[in-house]
């Protein structure tokens, strides 16, 4: 039987903590560049803060992942990108990009007109040398279901040119592994 422990608190604090290469596996939802409210305080994460959690993250986490989600401000007519410079930063920690999905939102907020509504968002997954367990999600419907990969690419002057990858011939499956 699995042992779950949960504890509410300041993250920085309850990492510090921690003993080192402990964890095997966090899952965040950190305060999205102030836009969210936490026990009625606005959480002021400014990025003194992600990368000191992110720091102390990379130490107690044991060989396996960390998934990070983060959505970024608009201010003053600019995304704030907060969410790629927290992925750098995780990545000069020691941890690995191990994945980048998109997490297509069930509900979209409205925006004011002269932006795009905001329908996904990023969600990086890191890992501290090579994950020890894996439970993929299987992914929408493939249009290219059945088809057969013929080897064809393109190459970096965007023309066709055949490849010989030990796909070729394979048939494109309907859904992803998982």
């Amino acid at each position: 039987m699995q042992h779950i422990h949960l504890t509410q608190d300041d993250c920085v604090s309850v990492l510090q903590d921690m003993a080192t290469n402990k964890i095997d596996i966090t899952v965040t939802s950190p305060p999205y560049d102030n836009l969210r409210t936490y026990n009625d305080n606005n959480a002021q994460w400014g990025e003194h803060v992600w990368k000191a959690v992110l720091k102390e993250l990379y130490r107690v986490t044991k060989k396996g992942g960390v998934v990070w989600v983060v959505g970024d401000a608009t201010i003053k007519g600019s995304e704030t990108g907060t969410s790629f410079k927290q992925a750098l930063w995780a990545m000069e920690c020691g941890f690995n990009l191990h994945d980048t999905m998109i997490w297509n939102k069930p509900f979209i907020v409205p925006r004011p007109a002269s932006r795009y509504e905001n329908s996904m968002e990023y969600v990086f997954v890191f890992s501290k040398g090579a994950p020890q367990t894996v439970n993929l999600i299987k992914d929408k419907i493939n249009k290219g279901a059945g088809r057969k990969i013929t080897g064809h690419k393109r190459g970096v002057d965007g023309k066709p040119v055949k490849h010989h990858g030990s796909k070729c011939g394979k048939t494109v499956a309907k859904v992803s592994k998982g």
